[in-house]
C-alpha cells in the first residue's frame, strides 16, 4: 500500500487543472483509512484494546 503526494505540477513546472472533488475525497479517505489503521494497531500493541 502506497501513499502519493503530488504538487499539482507536471513534468514540464506548469500547474494542472485541479482534480474533481470526488478523486480529493477519496485521496482523504484514503489517508484517514491508512492513520485509522495504524492508530488501532498502536493501541492494540500498547494495551489499551483488550
Amino acid at each position: 500500500m502506497a501513499v502519493v503526494f503530488e504538487n499539482g505540477l507536471d513534468r514540464h513546472g506548469r500547474t494542472r487543472a485541479t482534480a474533481s472533488r470526488m478523486a480529493q475525497f477519496r485521496h482523504a479517505a484514503g489517508l484517514c483509512t491508512i492513520i485509522g489503521s495504524f492508530t488501532f494497531l498502536f493501541a492494540l500493541v500498547i494495551g489499551l484494546i483488550r
